[in-house]
């Protein structure tokens, strides 16, 4: 499969600034592209790009704003092989995920998105006397995403269709360890309809991220990636030109499992919740809370389910797990494990797998305290940890303690104590009965320290538009 290496700016793929980043496939741990690098100033031309198109994008009729999103929704559906497989081949996510869960949502993103392009509303005001007065909301005009490499393609869309939609012009900058599907997605974007400036993509490491967080003239930034790369983004932009900023920082999710609820399903949706993509997302039920009168059973079962989770090359059917996405993270995992194994009992073996990768089989570790590493520390890769509760309470003092606060899970029939229960977690997000649930349509982020802001919904258009209050005498 040939590849895209240079960047996409003001409508062109172009070169960086003479050094590479090598793209290696995580299944073989073979190189599959070397992608050219952004530097100072292949980021001033994306800005001074984007500061030319945006007023016209801006102040166009929003239905060619819309027109242009939707077929570029359209666009990516026809050419879902291509930009799955690169996606499989990049970063190590099955291909039934990649085609049959990610384009579908990365087109149901855009068209959403359009949908919201001609429903930017205000409000008026008689309240002061002698005065009519009104609330508009304007696109910020040059913007910023910095995606992370778990899921190039949905995380490209979250950063760019509500920024697009309302108005303003988008960089977005990809992961070093996956940046080759979000390249392959900007051949589309001329033939969507959106203007030469108006979309950029550039590839880089960390100094190419902090290069856009410190830029005086990108006013909003939206991240999504670790605590620490999210607090430098943070600093970055407020030591520049206190630039807006979006964050989602990633989360160690507790999942609670009541004696009452369904144990099949709980079992189902809890082991999805720590495998799915190897563990490698930001929402995984990576802390099991099993009420003590179901524990023994849910233990037995979720021991032999996760023994028998399917790991293997992405791109074959049968896989449900891939690789890590490169030696680093694969190293990190089983540094992970190792303290696990010090730090409490194995449930289940998950030691690395097929050598010619970068694998790690599931592993669940039992007898663990809260205050461990393994309990305490975001892994991303496919461990969890599996706790006994009593009661109600102990369950969720349990489960709040901890500094993250992206999302978690409660699995009951009792319609009650499920209000009762997600209404008390500290979490942005709350499944009842199921994990790794997201829409369009409603806010995502995070509460502590897992996050400030929110993407997705009509929080997506406050993100990207800021308000400004006229008095009419």
């Amino acid at each position: 499969m040939q590849f895209e290496e240079k960047l996409f700016i003001a409508g062109s793929f172009v070169e960086g600034n003479g050094t590479f980043i090598d793209v290696i496939n995580p299944t073989n741990k073979e190189k599959v592209a070397s992608v050219h690098v952004a530097g100072s100033e292949e980021v001033d031309r994306a800005v001074e790009a984007a500061e030319k198109a945006w007023p016209a994008w801006a102040n166009c009729d929003p239905a060619i704003r819309a027109k242009a999103l939707n077929k570029l929704a359209d666009l990516i559906e026809e050419n879902s092989n291509v930009l799955g497989m690169a996606q499989t081949i990049e970063m190590g996510r099955p291909i039934t995920q990649s085609i049959g869960q990610d384009i579908p949502a990365v087109a149901s993103m855009y068209r959403y998105f359009a949908g919201v392009a001609d429903k930017v509303h205000g409000k008026t005001s008689l309240n002061v006397p002698g005065f009519f007065s009104m609330e508009i909301r304007q696109p910020y005009g040059v913007t910023a995403g910095i995606i992370p490499w778990n899921g190039p393609l949905v995380m490209f869309a979250w950063k760019s269709a509500p920024a697009l939609a309302v108005g303003n012009a988008s960089i977005i900058k990809t992961s070093e360890k996956s940046p080759l599907s979000a390249l392959i997605l900007a051949s589309l974007v001329k033939q969507a309809g959106i203007p030469d400036g108006v979309l950029s993509i550039i590839s880089g490491a960390r100094e190419t991220g902090e290069l856009l967080a410190s830029h005086m003239r990108i006013r909003k930034i939206a991240f999504t990636g670790s605590p620490s790369a999210g607090r430098a983004v943070a600093q970055a932009a407020a030591r520049s030109n206190i630039k807006s900023c979006t964050l989602e920082l990633g989360g160690k999710c507790p999942a609670v499992v009541f004696d009452d609820a369904d144990l099949n399903d709980a079992l189902f949706w809890c082991q999805m919740g720590f495998s799915y993509n190897s563990g490698q997302i930001c929402v995984a039920s990576t802390r099991l809370y099993v009420q003590e009168g179901i524990f023994d059973e849910f233990a037995k079962r979720l021991q032999a389910a996760v023994s028998q989770y399917p790991v293997g090359d992405p791109t074959e059917q049968a896989s449900a797990s891939g690789p890590q996405v490169d030696a680093i993270q694969h190293r990190r995992v089983l540094e992970y494990i190792d303290m696990g194994k010090k730090e409490g009992k194995v449930l289940v073996e998950g030691n690395a797998g097929n050598e010619k990768g970068y694998y790690v089989k599931p592993t669940v570790f039992v007898d663990i305290k809260d205050d461990a590493v393994v309990n305490k520390e975001e892994i991303f890769g496919p461990v969890a940890i599996l706790h006994c509760f009593s009661t109600e309470e102990e369950a969720l003092k349990r489960a709040n303690d901890t500094e993250y606060g992206l999302s978690a899970y409660v699995f009951t029939k009792d319609v009650s104590r499920a209000i009762r229960f997600a209404t008390s977690l500290e979490a942005g997000v709350v499944g009842v009965n199921t994990t790794i649930m997201t829409h369009p349509d409603l806010g995502f982020g995070g509460w502590k320290g897992s996050g400030m802001g929110r993407e997705l919904g009509q929080h997506a258009i406050e993100a990207y538009t800021q308000a400004k209050t006229i008095f009419i005498r």
